[in-house]
């Protein structure tokens, strides 16, 4: 969105602010604390709602394709295509939590039968859905290296909860067992890092503003990190990671990782070094990769972004119902497509 939008939004709001005050006087105490804290935000989406539609209008939009489905403005956008009559396509860029909304789209392509599992907490789709695996992924397979047998090489990929005392003794207790060769990768807004404490331990660093995460990965045998997508992205290169809690918090386990199988929680120093000595037999089966990443093994693995092109285009054309027996994909419901074994 543009600075011109961003005042025309400002603009088409200012009749709404009655509106919002309106309901806010209607809502509970916990409600209102959140119309409060986002007041502006709130309010400035009225405006976004109109600014959207102009958007369609102008360009004449015949299909609508977004890879994020909760910001403001493209909520805006999904639901103005509605009322247009605009097909949508919902193309996922990221690991997903319970609490986003309905997938509120003609078509949606998710990275596998995990991520449909907490798009359900929202109510079952508008349109159909595909269990294609995700784009993101694509490029990974070719960075996908064969690793030491024996664990050299230690990934520390640290979150913002993150301690950095925690972070301290988890270092120091696998310096102590004979893991030298550490490399710390934080989080890119993480505050806490103490460079002159890993210098004096050499301990490297991995610069998120200048290292991809997946090169990161591809340089080391052994990943441990908290609560973090990166565990998923890890579990692709075939990568044995282990989810280490680095905070005060408890582990929630948001994105099922633990309780999937797709990664091991070490409780203790002693479970970690048990994993770390075992690192092969804690890599996740085909089966579990699958239910993240519903390309993995398959024919179309490391093809998603060319494959939803091909959709794109028959999309545009009018053929859509052809891409199916074209590309591999079969009805696993009456609105799930999955890929043939």
């Amino acid at each position: 969105v543009t600075d011109v939008h961003k005042r025309r939004a400002w603009w088409h709001s200012i009749p709404y602010i009655f509106s919002l005050i309106k309901l806010y006087k209607k809502s509970n105490q916990e409600d209102k604390a959140l119309i409060i804290k986002y007041f502006t935000k709130l309010w400035t989406t009225y405006g976004l709602y109109k600014v959207a539609g102009e958007m369609l209008d102008k360009y004449n939009v015949k299909v609508l394709v977004l890879a994020n489905d909760h910001n403001d403005i493209n909520r805006c956008l999904i639901f103005n295509a509605l009322e247009r009559g605009i097909k949508t396509v919902y193309v996922q860029h990221a690991s997903v939590k319970k609490g986003f909304p309905r997938l509120d789209f003609t078509y949606s392509f998710l990275d596998g039968q995990e991520t449909l599992e907490k798009y359900l907490y929202a109510g079952k789709p508008k349109g159909d859905v595909y269990l294609s695996g995700g784009v993101r992924f694509d490029f990974l397979y070719d960075k996908i290296v064969k690793r030491n047998d024996e664990v050299k090489k230690i990934g520390v990929a640290n979150i913002m909860l993150d301690d950095f005392e925690t972070v301290e003794e988890r270092c120091g207790f696998l310096i102590k067992e004979g893991y030298n060769d550490l490399i710390l990768r934080p989080h890119p807004r993480y505050q806490h890092l103490d460079t002159e404490w890993l210098t004096k331990n050499n301990i490297a660093i991995s610069n998120p503003k200048e290292e991809s995460s997946f090169d990161f990965i591809a340089n080391i045998d052994f990943m441990i990190s908290n609560e973090s997508a990166i565990h998923l992205d890890a579990s692709i290169m075939y990568c044995p990671t282990v989810l280490s809690n680095m905070s005060d918090n408890k582990v929630l386990d948001d994105y099922n990782f633990v309780k999937n199988n797709l990664v091991k929680l070490a409780e203790s120093n002693f479970d970690l070094l048990k994993f770390i000595k075992n690192k092969n037999e804690i890599l996740p089966t085909k089966e579990v990769l699958q239910f993240y990443n519903a390309s993995s093994g398959s024919h179309l693995e490391g093809r998603l972004g060319e494959t939803i092109a091909i959709f794109l285009n028959m999309l545009c054309q009018g053929k859509e119902n052809q891409f199916d027996s074209e590309y591999g994909f079969s009805y696993k419901s009456d609105f799930v497509h999955e890929i043939k074994p």
